[in-house]
């Protein structure tokens, strides 16, 4: 659809009322905005790459277990096992149905967080004020905004009323911006277009109107959200592991399965025989429950995590938490409050610094300045300190008028009743060509003038300090300057306050003229209360945080230093345009990483630096609450959105939602993570060691003439009942969170089964095999050759020998009797269950005929339990005998 391209900015207010064909004084006629929205098409930014119900369902067959199922099922129908094939065809849909299902819960929920958000805009149409829909805005309708407003489109203003917006889910940048109309020279960049105000910003104060000249994904905010839809996701961690363990089984399978197949026509057995050992050596090999454990262990996360404030999009993002390397973190409102405060008061010769709580405070009420400071506070200022709400003041206002009256109010001065003995009389409103404001207020000793702004401008004005109680010749303005200028680099905001008292009332020009200066007060958007904590649980973690901001440097290192992020020193600190070049030296790579703050960051820049943390091999989240951070959240390994103060485009973007905007609850779902993969880990150990010994058991047989030990059908109900449910008690497990937060975070390059966990592996297996084979030979040579007893003694003893191999998952380190895995209740119950699984068995009609089962008297019983018993005691004297395995 067509859009319009010119640069608005670089326009006065006439031409660009002019070139968008826009009444001044009545807008849009009904009929013509008509036409624009049929042209323009709706003021909406739409995710081209949202998640459709046949792509979510298309998303649970990529896993590469999956892939072997299906394969094997291929072949169960070849060669006409019906029944295993629909066996396994039933796993398959047990696993997607899962998956599906959970991901189709988190997508409604975001469908439902998005409709929440729907804004209404105000305009001028017709010569009438209304209220629309903001999808209906088209170019060139007058856009109507006031304090409180989000802005809908983007706009060149054509007149303001002490306008100021927050732009920092736009450009990163915390501080108020005040807005005029005059034009710009070409090139500025955004953040810096003074006469414009885009989609997505905040009305702080004042009022405006302005032409609309973008809508939809020509503003802005839909650029933006343009390239984070073109950043490319990274597979996931874990389906790299899963991966590659799935190629490590297909080879393994092939390998004992061609050997095997071979041996056997030499040996001079039929060929039916020999293929029908080789699909069983195949379902013994495919681990089947392990798709659906994984998706089950992973939804267990996601709903835990919801319960934690942490809502989950993608099952995989649970674990991928779990492996996260570097957050990249934005400072307003994730590392911050994103609420500004009163951080230092200097009246003269005195200095109060309010980093800890107010209430601790009690020297600068006794101050004889302070009262003159708290007037100026509270009668220059246009904000207002609403009802509570919940135990929380609603205010309304620039950030900093609010921060000054709070910190009257908390210092036990009356507002309200201030403002009532001084009445307002004049005003001149801030401008950012003067930089002050000043009110004139009546009171009892004559007309009080208040002035607050900047340093320059404030004392350039001043003749006299309010020194000792009366005003005094102002003789030591290099000494407050110093004090300005060191305050500006710790990174705090500087207003400078001044008065004077008249018997007459001045001239509106003579209003900000002859002042006595008062003092300074210095601003901040403070750290979160717990932030501090967080970052060094982080560390111990072994976890890098590096802040990414769009803010003043200085406020950004000071900030850093605060939270204990950054030492302070230069080396910490990159500013934005010095990762400008495209190709970037050996030198500068090494200073990238190893910063910690990164200031005056633009979304190109975010998403490059995710870019090449991810290019040295590393797993990197990233959070975010603006629209400047989409790109990057949707690039990272891991995208953790704000769901308080986080835009549309930021939760959109991201996998996974903290929905109280807390870093501790970021902490919780990596720690989370952590235990799910120690967990999915142990239960593939259990899973690879259990179907491994059904592989050994039938290859060993065979090479040793023994009656056939398993048949397909009895492989699948081993791998579905006694493998799938101790497994996935094993994933059910709370794991040890103290200790999982006292360790890096594993490599991506590190395999989800390590070599020393394929010699635990091969060890269960081997003991198993032991143990099984040694029930079959026992009653081989002592029931005549009996093939279906054999094979149905052998069949038992390895059901049993299973049931027990889940205890051998325990710790070396830890008691065998008091452990993680006997202290997990769902072993028992998955023990009990599988052992009553077995005994239904014997009694359901068909069942006994389908897996060739007969009866077994209680000696062959005992039999079966002994042996079963074997690998228990052979792992143990491996494990905690000779220290073997882990």
């Amino acid at each position: 659809m067509q859009q319009l391209d010119k640069r608005y900015y670089t326009l006065t207010v006439k031409q660009a009322l002019v070139d968008l064909n826009t009444d001044p004084e009545n807008g849009l006629e009904d009929q013509e905005a008509s036409l624009r929205l049929s042209q323009y098409g709706q003021n909406v930014v739409e995710d081209k790459r949202r998640k459709s119900m046949l792509s979510t369902l298309l998303r649970q067959f990529s896993n590469p277990i999956v892939w072997m199922l299906l394969l094997a099922t291929g072949a169960a129908f070849v060669f006409r096992h019906l029944v295993e094939a629909v066996a396994v065809l039933i796993v398959i849909l047990i696993n997607t149905t899962i998956g599906f299902l959970m991901e189709r819960q988190a997508i409604r929920s975001m469908d439902k967080l998005k409709s929440l958000a729907r804004a209404k805009a105000k305009v001028l149409r017709n010569g009438e004020r209304r209220t629309l829909d903001s999808a209906d805005l088209v170019p060139g309708d007058l856009l109507l905004i006031q304090a409180g407003d989000l802005v809908t489109a983007d706009a060149r203003l054509i007149s303001v009323n002490n306008l100021s917006l927050k732009e920092s889910a736009l450009s990163g940048e915390s501080t108020q911006v005040a807005k005029n109309t005059a034009p710009l020279s070409d090139g500025i960049p955004v953040a810096d277009r003074s006469n414009t105000v885009f989609k997505g910003t905040e009305v702080i104060k004042g009022k405006g109107v302005g032409v609309i000249f973008s809508t939809g994904r020509q503003t802005e905010l839909g650029k933006i959200t343009a390239l984070a839809q073109g950043a490319s996701k990274e597979a996931t961690p874990l389906n790299k592991k899963l991966r590659e363990l799935s190629v490590r089984l297909i080879w393994l399978t092939t390998a004992l399965t061609v050997l095997i197949f071979i041996s056997g026509m030499i040996r001079g057995e039929s060929l039916l025989l020999m293929i029908e050992t080789a699909i069983a050596l195949a379902i013994a090999c495919i681990p089947e429950g392990l798709p659906v454990i994984s998706t089950l262990s992973l939804a267990r996360g996601m709903i835990g995590l919801l319960k934690k404030n942490v809502l989950v999009k993608t099952l995989e993002s649970v674990q991928t938490l779990g492996e996260t390397q570097v957050i990249f973190t934005d400072k307003t409102g994730t590392l911050t409050e994103n609420e500004m405060r009163v951080r230092v008061v200097a009246l003269d010769g005195f200095i109060e610094d309010f980093s800890d709580e107010i209430s601790h405070n009690k020297q600068l009420k006794y101050h004889p300045a302070f009262h003159l400071f708290s007037k100026a506070a509270v009668l220059c200022n246009d904000a207002d300190l609403q009802d509570r709400i919940n135990g929380e003041p609603k205010a309304v206002g620039d950030p900093e008028e609010v921060a000054l009256l709070r910190l009257s109010g908390d210092l036990s001065d009356d507002i309200e009743q201030i403002r009532t003995q001084n009445p307002r009389m004049a005003e001149v409103p801030f401008d950012s060509q003067i930089k002050m404001m000043g009110t004139l207020h009546s009171c009892e000793n004559g007309y009080l003038t208040c002035v607050k702004g900047a340093w320059e401008e404030v004392s350039g004005r001043c003749s006299k300090i309010f020194r000792e109680g009366q005003p005094q010749h102002f003789d030591n303005k290099t000494e407050w300057n110093r004090k300005v200028e060191e305050l500006a680099r710790s990174g705090l905001r500087v207003l400078s306050f001044a008065f004077r008292i008249s018997e007459d009332i001045p001239q509106q020009a003579m209003l900000l003229d002859d002042l006595v200066f008062i003092g300074i007060a210095g601003f901040m958007d403070p750290a979160r209360p717990d932030i501090k904590e967080s970052i060094l649980c982080c560390q111990q973690a072994g976890i890098k945080v590096v802040m990414v901001t769009g803010d003043h440097p200085g406020t950004a290192v000071a900030i850093a230093t605060a939270i204990g992020l950054s030492d302070g020193e230069p080396s910490s600190h990159i500013h934005g345009k010095e990762i400008l070049e495209k190709h970037l030296s050996a030198q500068t790579v090494d200073r990238l990483l190893q910063a910690s703050v990164f200031s005056r960051v633009d979304p190109a820049q975010k998403l490059g630096l995710v870019s090449l943390y991810q290019q040295q091999g590393l797993v990197v989240g990233m959070t975010g609450d603006g629209v400047n951070d989409a790109p990057a959240l949707r690039k990272a390994d891991i995208g953790i959105a704000m769901g308080v103060r986080g835009t549309g485009a930021a939760k959109e973007a991201a996998d996974l939602i903290i929905n109280d905007d807390a870093f501790t609850s970021i902490l919780a779902a990596i720690q989370y993570g952590r235990v799910i993969f120690d967990n999915i880990q142990t239960f593939v150990i259990y899973l690879l060691s259990c179907n491994l010994s059904e592989i050994l058991i039938v290859a060993l047989a065979s090479f040793l003439e023994l009656p056939m030990p398993l048949l397909p059908l009895q492989i699948l109900f081993l791998n579905m009942i006694t493998d799938v449910f101790p497994a996935l008690a094993i994933g059910m497990s709370r794991g040890e969170p103290e200790l999982v937060m006292n360790r890096p975070p594993r490599k991506p390059s590190e395999a989800i089964v390590s070599k020393a966990n394929w010699i635990s592996i091969v060890a269960y297996a081997g003991c198993l095999t032991a143990g099984v084979l040694g029930a079959e030979f026992y009653v081989f040579s002592t029931a005549g050759g009996e093939s279906k007893l054999v094979n149905n003694v052998t069949f038992c003893t390895l059901i049993l020998a299973q049931l027990w191999n889940v205890f051998n998952m325990a710790q070396r380190k830890t008691p065998f009797f008091a452990n993680q895995i006997t202290a997990n209740k769902y072993v028992w119950l998955a023990i009990f269950f599988c052992l009553g699984a077995l005994m239904i068995t014997y009694q359901i009609p068909a069942l006994p005929s389908a897996l060739s089962l007969v009866s077994l008297g209680h000696g062959l019983f005992g039999i079966v339990l002994v042996f079963s018993l074997i690998p228990v005691v052979l792992v143990q004297l491996l494990k905690r005998g000779f220290g073997i395995i882990g």
